[in-house]
Formats: structure tokens, sequence, C-alpha cells
């Protein structure tokens, strides 16, 4: 069964995602960006879902991190975030991101978009 990491720090986000995903893949999670680069030193998700916002270490540094290791940047990225939808789309060309979902996101809009990058990579 394909891992999704879910970065976010509302523990309700979380759930909520967890719920969403749980039929189809396992899913890993973590409240914020340094307890998920920790997880990923034993843990190879096939997606990483990642909130935009987030305390200590923001989801841009968080990613720009996981570019600098080989291993790592190879996993998708689809970026979670409450920002516009522009700059979303502007945020994802610049970076690399997978893709991106705007909060508050459709659950059937999350599970169609998780399966299409994960298809993607495969």
């Amino acid at each position: 069964m394909k891992k999704v990491l879910i970065v976010d720090d509302d523990p309700m986000v979380r759930q909520l995602t967890r719920m969403a995903l749980a039929e189809q893949y396992v899913c890993l999670e973590a409240a914020d960006a340094e307890n998920a680069y920790a997880l990923l030193d034993h843990e190879h998700p096939d997606l990483i879902l990642l909130d935009w916002v987030l305390p200590g270490l923001s989801g841009p540094n968080f990613f720009k991190r996981l570019q600098r290791d080989r291993a790592l940047a190879k996993i998708p990225v689809i970026i979670v975030s409450a920002r516009g939808e522009d700059q979303l789309k502007k945020t994802v060309r610049e970076l690399g991101a997978a893709a991106h979902l705007s909060k508050p996101f459709n659950v059937k809009t999350l599970r169609e978009l998780v399966a299409r990058v994960i298809e993607q990579e495969t």
C-alpha cells in the first residue's frame, strides 16, 4: 500500500485528511516540518501533503530542504494552503511541487489529486 505523509500543524486537518485517504493509503502524520524530517529518516512515503504555514521551519523552507537531499527530492509534494489560488499556482511553478490544494478542501478533490499525483510518479 502506498504511503502519504501529512504535514500540518492543525490536528483536525490531519485527522480529516487521514480519514479521507486511509482506505487507499497508509497515512503518516507530522505536526511540523522538523518532526516530518525526522520521520523521513525511517519512512519513505510516496507523497507528501505539505501545509505551507507551519510553526518553526516553514513549509517553503522544508520543501527547499527536501530538494537538497537526492533521495527525498524524488518524493512528490502537494502544497496545501489557505493562500490564494493564483499565489499557490505561482509557488508550485517556481518551486517544482507536484500540485497544490487550497484550504478548505473538498475530500473528493483531495482523493482525486492524491491518486493522480501518485499515479504520475509510478
